[in-house]
């Protein structure tokens, strides 16, 4: 292998090598980084460059584990984190890998690299010129402008919004349909995709199952929550919802305070009494919270431990979840169901606990997409409107054009569609076409007033 020699001396963490971790060349920053003054910073998680190359040219953790025949968590481990499985030979992994990236086009001189440490640039004191962001590895010159990535996606959506009293004056609306908020059943928008997700929720109440509902911000999870606590409520069901409080979780102690399983008990104690004493002990603590789940049951209640903003559950704490559920049990009964709710981030956590990847049923809310025109008008139908005494059909089609992002492709990667069309997205858009045709007079949002937001 020849070596390559950099533009600039730059320090960078090696990998320590060991007997399963291979020793590696350190990677050489692409000469961009120094025309913009930019220095390396290695990740302190120690990301491998291939897993930011196999995102590029469409390999999936999946493809990986099948060229590797060693499993999906293994894998994301090893990429992410630079945890090598300590019964797999090194050099075999990392040649299987190597002429999997190679098949599915990677460069050849991003091939020497593949196991050296992923680093971001960040701009040197001082340093002239704009940072770019986007820029082509294999002529190392800036390349064309950047689109929307995984990352920008903000830039297309638009902040709260409050519809203004002359908006309210020209389409003689006195509350505001899009403000989002469900306060009943009959303002809440079921589509096929809402009915399976609110159904699977229901079935961790009655089968004891272990759910994990993913979505994007203002995809629909609290609605979801507030919907299943309501019919509860409202049908007076004998179920008892148990939710920790996740105030300052965080996945770490750097910026919060991690949810332990030891929380999780003392919640389940005091859910079924407030008034307990919370005993000091983690196995004196699972025997109350077992004994409290125990006489539910025999009153004929079923438990459901709720936890929301599971993105920010460490790995440790969702290890904990999976035994505690198997460590309440009456014979062959689940006493504890367990209902994750959290942004999409949760599924990377989750394919790092091999034991939880293979229990827990994920399921993701979906945009709007083909339901837009029916979330529309039913949104319409609560102010008592017709959606063509709000919108135009032209305006439909503009405000899917306009929450429509196009993605960029890597190598040989075509560029994707993604869709930003979920509800708390539609509804600030919305709101804000409806103050700007106030503004500008126009009777009604067509596409050119969305466009003009």
């Amino acid at each position: 292998m020849t070596p390559v020699t950099p533009v600039i001396a730059m320090k960078e963490t090696p990998i320590k090598a060991s007997a399963h971790t291979p020793a590696s060349e350190p990677h050489t920053p692409a000469p961009l980084a120094h025309a913009h003054g930019l220095q390396a910073k290695p990740n302190p998680e120690q990301r491998l460059r291939i897993s930011v190359i196999a995102g590029e040219i469409g390999v999936s953790v999946t493809d990986m584990a099948d060229a590797t025949g060693i499993s999906r968590a293994a894998i994301s481990d090893l990429i992410t984190r630079n945890v090598w499985p300590k019964r797999q030979d090194a050099d075999a992994l990392r040649q299987a890998l190597t002429e999997l990236m190679r098949s599915k086009g990677c460069p050849e001189d991003e091939l020497p690299g593949l196991f050296t440490p992923h680093t971001r640039r960040v701009r040197l004191a001082g340093a002239p010129g704009p940072l770019a962001t986007n820029y082509d590895r294999r002529r190392a010159t800036p390349a064309a402008p950047a689109t929307p990535t995984d990352e920008e996606p903000i830039d297309m959506l638009i902040a709260k919004q409050s519809l203004t009293p002359a908006a309210r004056r020209s389409f003689s609306l006195f509350q505001n349909p899009f403000d989002g908020e469900v306060t009943s059943e009959e303002e809440m928008f079921v589509s096929d995709e809402i009915r399976y997700v609110r159904e699977a929720c229901w079935q961790v109440a009655n089968a004891g199952s272990f759910v994990a509902v993913m979505g994007e911000s203002g995809a629909g999870k609290t609605t979801l929550m507030l919907d299943l606590e309501d019919r509860v409520l409202a049908e007076k069901l004998d179920v008892v919802l148990i939710k920790p409080s996740v105030v300052a979780m965080e996945g770490s102690e750097t910026h919060g305070r991690v949810l332990k399983a030891g929380d999780i008990l003392a919640a389940i104690i005091l859910t079924f009494d407030p008034n307990a004493r919370v005993p000091a002990t983690i196995e004196a603590r699972k025997r109350a919270a077992l004994k409290g789940l125990e006489n539910a049951a025999r009153l004929g209640k079923r438990s459901v431990l709720v936890i929301e903003e599971a993105h920010s559950l460490s790995e440790h704490t969702l290890r904990h979840l999976k035994r505690l559920q198997e460590e309440t049990r009456m014979g062959r009964r689940n006493l504890l169901g367990i209902l994750l709710m959290g942004h999409p981030e949760l599924r990377h956590t989750i394919e790092r606990v091999r034991e939880v990847f293979q229990r827990v049923e994920q399921i993701t809310l979906m945009p709007l997409d083909k339901d837009l025109r029916g979330y529309l008008e039913h949104r319409a139908k609560l102010a008592g409107k017709q959606l063509a005494d709000l919108i135009t059909d032209d305006g439909v089609d503009a405000i899917r054009a306009r929450l429509t992002v196009q993605r960029p492709g890597g190598f040989g990667k075509a560029a994707a569609h993604v869709s930003l069309l979920y509800p708390l997205a539609v509804n600030n858009l919305v709101t804000a076409a409806l103050n700007v045709a106030a503004e500008l007079g126009a009777p009604v949002v067509n596409k050119d007033v969305v466009r003009a937001v």
